[in-house]
């Protein structure tokens, strides 16, 4: 499975209306994708979300089929800075 970083710009989204979001993503994703985590700047309207699918068309595919915005997918690397090492 490869790993993807997805940036968004979402305007008007605050905490709550994340968390809503949030929930109803968990029954619209499908099998073979798996949402790991979401750095957020409410501030700045932007959010940065992990992934796990097997290609970026894929990821792209779900967004575009559940309406869900994006700016960019990027496939990615994680650099564990105290391993000085690439993980996977």
């Amino acid at each position: 499975m490869a790993r993807f970083l997805a940036a968004h710009t979402l305007p008007g989204y605050n905490e709550e209306k994340f968390m809503a979001m949030s929930k109803q993503m968990e029954t619209v994703i499908p099998k073979g994708l798996s949402w790991k985590l979401t750095y957020c700047a409410f501030d700045h309207n932007k959010y940065f979300c992990e992934w796990d699918a097997p290609s970026k068309e894929a990821l792209e595919q779900s967004f575009k089929q559940n309406n869900f915005p994006f700016d960019a997918i990027y496939p990615v690397k994680q650099f564990n800075v105290s391993k000085k090492a690439f993980e996977v």
